[in-house]
């Protein structure tokens, strides 16, 4: 390669970065607020390994023993952040402690639910959700621009356990515009790949199958915005790890909640085994639902030996499904 045609590549690279930063800058508005959201959003998009590092080094002390240690990301682009990242992490960590305050939660979907983010051709937009569906005060808004923009990136929760997290590591998506195009061209000390809605879908239906739940992300610093879809395990998922161990509440019901057919159950344990969320238990030779647990991600029903697990709609007043099909025609007419 000629030395004008490696010049040319490096301001195309170059331009291509500012590209991205530019339109992740254009979703912010010029106030104070806004600029603290924006420079959370580019720290935790850019450095997000080191973020979940600092997560769960937090969460350690109040979960079991056993459970393996973190592995501190190393590098000299992670070690110029490192104070900037401490104090972000510290501020998340500290309001996740009271759901009146949490700006960083999940809303836990069905895999059916699930499949539909992968499905549409048009942009979604549900802005500021009813708490029947986020029950949170920041961070409620679905909204997705090219939402068929997705970035399929290594899950932070496992990379940073090793050998000791889970595989397949390469399970978050990040989708839709300005997210996706920052992560794929300022999220350089991650793996990270563009895929199809087709191979997206493949992917959840995959991580179904292992028992691991599917959840959508809302973040503030994300413009209060929906930004990311999860494949999360109990075993590495920090905000897994968080709901189980501090009651932290940072996950949403699906709107769903499971029932058991006493008279099919043999009581295997199968659906307590499952269980990421730990709300099915069997006690006296009877299968517990465990409603005050349960975030009906709907894994115990496909997995019961037995079919005695059906999935019913919880009360309106307190979880409704974050439910493209109910929700896109509500909200914009279609």
């Amino acid at each position: 390669m000629s030395e004008d045609s490696a010049a040319k590549d490096e301001v195309k690279v170059v331009d291509t970065k500012f590209a991205a930063l530019k339109k992740l800058n254009q979703e912010y508005q010029y106030t104070d607020e806004d600029y603290g959201k924006k420079m959370h959003a580019y720290l935790y998009l850019k450095y997000i390994h080191l973020y979940i590092y600092g997560m769960k080094m937090a969460l350690k002390k109040f979960i079991p023993e056993d459970r393996p240690t973190p592995i501190k990301p190393s590098g000299p682009e992670y070690e110029i952040v490192d104070d900037l990242i401490r104090m972000s992490t510290s501020w998340t960590n500290y309001k996740a402690l009271d759901p009146a305050t949490h700006s960083y939660h999940g809303k836990v979907l069905r895999v059916e639910d699930a499949e539909k983010f992968f499905k549409v051709d048009r942009d979604i937009n549900l802005p500021d959700l009813p708490k029947t569906i986020i029950p949170y005060e920041k961070a409620r808004k679905a909204v997705v621009k090219n939402p068929d923009r997705i970035i399929l990136t290594e899950c932070s929760c496992r990379t940073v356990l090793g050998d000791k997290g889970c595989e397949p590591k390469e399970v978050c998506m990040c989708i839709g515009e300005p997210w996706a195009t920052f992560v794929m061209e300022h999220s350089t000390l991650i793996k990270r790949r563009e895929i199809t809605q087709e191979e997206a879908l493949e992917i959840i239906r995959e991580q179904h199958e292992m028992g691991h739940v599917q959840s959508a992300f809302f973040k503030d610093s994300q413009n209060d915005r929906l930004y990311g879809l999860c494949n999360c395990c109990n075993c590495c998922c920090t905000a897994i790890l968080a709901q189980n161990y501090l009651n932290a509440g940072i996950f949403a019901n699906s709107g769903y909640l499971r029932e058991v057919d006493q008279e099919k159950c043999a009581q295997c344990g199968t659906c307590a085994s499952v269980c990421i969320f730990e709300a099915a238990r069997i006690e006296e030779g009877i299968t517990v639902n465990g409603h005050d647990k349960c975030m009906g991600c709907g894994v115990c029903q496909d997995k019961c030996p037995n079919g005695a697990i059906s999935m019913r709609r919880n009360d309106p007043a307190v979880s409704e499904p974050l439910d493209l099909d109910v929700l896109m025609p509500l909200y914009q007419g279609l």
